[in-house]
């Protein structure tokens, strides 16, 4: 095995604690900006693809294209005032990364393993991702929204295998298994692991070997 490659949110970090998120939601909207929180979460769920291959190449302007897909417009500055808060929230779970979650890239590391990180995400879910503590381990960081596809596509998964130069045989991948990950790893050549260390075991994803804690990986990897 030469390469480890990592889903981000749910695997490495997390928005949620104790059970309860952490994360504070940007949907509480008053009726006075013209959709309701039912419109808003609608709005958002039809434009996920375009969000995560990077059509949209920022909040604001998913926002704009919610509120004019009902016929409506959003004042400029409360854009601005949503775009800020959600950079806030999504800057808070890099905020706080778990020890063993660090233990456990120290010792890939150590052990010559080259490291990606392969994530379904906006430009604003990562901003705060150069200046935590995760992103000095990796060697290739793959954030879908700069490649125009997103996980499952199959070329997500090539792109990483070629910038850390490697066969996808040698290579597995560790994800919590939203949005077929896990599927979209194996069908691809990789041995793919579910991180259940944030997101509990779930039978849903009994075809796939699930971690219970970070250190579990380096136990499958021969490495404890």
């Amino acid at each position: 095995m030469k390469a480890v490659m990592f889903d981000l949110f749910e695997t490495l970090i997390t928005e949620f604690a104790d059970g309860a998120r952490k994360v504070p939601r940007i949907n509480e909207l008053d009726e006075q900006w013209g959709l309701s929180r039912r419109e808003y979460d609608e709005e958002w769920r039809v434009r996920q693809e375009r969000r995560m291959n990077g059509t949209f190449p920022d909040y604001p302007s998913v926002l704009r294209d919610m509120w004019q897909g009902k016929g409506k417009s959003l004042d400029e500055a409360h854009i601005q005032k949503l775009y800020s808060s959600r950079l806030y929230a999504k800057s808070i779970p890099f905020q706080d990364i778990s020890p063993h979650i660090i233990y456990m890239l120290k010792r890939l590391k150590a052990n010559d393993l080259r490291l990606g990180l392969i994530s379904n995400c906006t430009e604003e879910e990562v901003r705060a991702w150069e200046s935590s503590g995760l992103a000095s381990y990796f060697d290739e960081v793959i954030f879908s929204y700069q490649t125009g596809y997103a996980k499952p596509d199959a070329r997500i998964y090539g792109l990483a295998c070629t910038r850390l130069q490697v066969r996808p045989e040698e290579s597995v991948f560790v994800g919590d298994g939203g949005s077929q990950e896990l599927e979209g790893a194996a069908e691809a050549g990789m041995k793919p692991y579910r991180a259940a260390w944030f997101a509990p075991r779930n039978e849903k994803f009994k075809e796939f070997e699930q971690l219970q804690e970070p250190e579990e990986l380096l136990a499958r990897l021969g490495l404890d």
